[in-house]
């Protein structure tokens, strides 16, 4: 089972959370985030919220083929 440490709210299951998206690994304008986008299987950065828990939005780092998280923050400008 996978688990996520919330800023608030400490370790929680991954069930408490939901996914939002993938953020582009690529610097540039749109047209490089679109067409020149190269994800990595060993590392994606991206959006969750802690939507059964204090509903903030998170930004995660994990690797998505083996579910490791390598780090999880707060992202800027929320408030739960």
């Amino acid at each position: 089972m996978s688990l996520f440490t919330c800023p608030f709210c400490g370790s929680r299951n991954l069930e408490e959370f939901s996914f939002h998206k993938t953020l582009p690994n690529v610097a540039g304008g749109a047209f490089e985030e679109i067409y020149l986008r190269r994800d990595a299987p060993s590392h994606s950065d991206e959006h969750w919220q802690h939507r059964y828990g204090c509903r903030a939005w998170l930004r995660v780092q994990r690797n998505p083929s083996s579910g490791e998280v390598f780090a999880v923050e707060l992202l800027t400008g929320t408030k739960p």
